[in-house]
């Protein structure tokens, strides 16, 4: 790791007709007086991994003992005035002391101003944080633990149930459907194609073919369909598990475990081919059992 110190060298005029101890006058010909004051420290760290994989704790030990190496001293307000090749060093607090002409800044170690900033994945490299009020606190919090995650998809694994293509006929309204599915799809043409939705329920027993059947009538869904399937999958959801004791019993000994449809085909309802799809049926799954919960 290499530090690299960022000083900035500011040329004013003097304050009072008083000079400061140990400064030169304007007026004489001694060498150039420049004042320097260290402003900031920056540590740089690379990973062979990216940014959104690093780990902050670790990012934190290191930061720790970046700061450890600048020494354990106290922040000191002092600043260091340079003539020439000589170094002098003035308290502005003890402006009336004398210092002696000679006197050379010695310390065992560098003070600084620099406060580490502790690693935040959301925080990019272009954005600037305010230093803390006070020190941060060595002693690091607890972290919160993950949820446990339970997939779902294909009819060979467990919790097959929870997706809307198994074998679980649902009544609505009077009618039954073959399967969720069948329900959720009906739904596209119910209030303006009533014949349409009862040619989903009636065209298969398997959900497959009323997905494919809906997606022939596509012309004919309802308008706001984007604005209404979420709501609708939820409704549909609810009249299966409630007329499925089972399913809901499966359901509630999930805990309070993450449910995702493992979907490497939909992206909407499931996580999709890369695994980041919204995977709005588990996020649907989830409402339903705190739902049931709540009586």
């Amino acid at each position: 790791m290499h530090s690299h110190k960022t000083i900035t060298i500011v040329t004013s005029p003097p304050l009072s007709s008083t000079p400061l101890p140990g400064c030169i006058s304007p007026t004489t010909k001694g060498p150039v007086q420049y004042r320097i004051e260290e402003r900031s420290r920056t540590v740089y760290v690379s990973s062979d991994l990216p940014p959104s994989q690093w780990d902050s704790h670790s990012l934190n030990q290191i930061f720790s003992i970046a700061e450890l190496s600048e020494g354990t001293s106290q922040v000191d307000p002092r600043h260091t005035t340079f003539l020439g090749a000589e170094a002098q060093t003035f308290n502005p607090d003890d402006a009336t002391k004398k210092v002696a002409p000679d006197s050379r800044a010695t310390h065992s170690s560098r003070n600084s101003n620099y406060r580490s900033r502790r690693f935040d994945p959301m925080v990019t490299s272009n954005q600037t944080q305010s230093p803390p009020e006070s020190p941060p606190s060595r002693k690091s919090s607890p972290l919160t633990p993950m949820r446990p995650r339970i997939l779902f998809y294909h009819k060979h694994d467990p919790h097959y149930g929870f997706t809307n293509f198994s074998d679980h006929p649902v009544i609505y309204k009077g009618k039954k459907y073959p399967t969720s599915e069948h329900l959720f799809q009906s739904f596209k043409f119910q209030k303006h194609r009533p014949n349409l939705a009862e040619h989903i329920r009636t065209c298969s027993e398997r959900p497959a073919v009323a997905f494919s059947e809906a997606r022939r009538f596509e012309p004919e869904v309802r308008r706001d369909w984007k604005q209404v399937n979420i709501p609708k999958m939820d409704e549909a959801l609810w009249h299966k598990f409630t007329q499925h004791l089972d399913l809901q019993a499966e359901l509630l000994a999930t805990g309070d475990a993450e449910l995702v449809e493992d979907s490497d085909k939909d992206a909407f309802w499931g996580v999709g081919p890369d695994g980041r799809g919204r995977n709005e049926l588990g996020k649907a799954l989830e409402r339903l059992r705190s739902k049931l919960r709540e009586g």
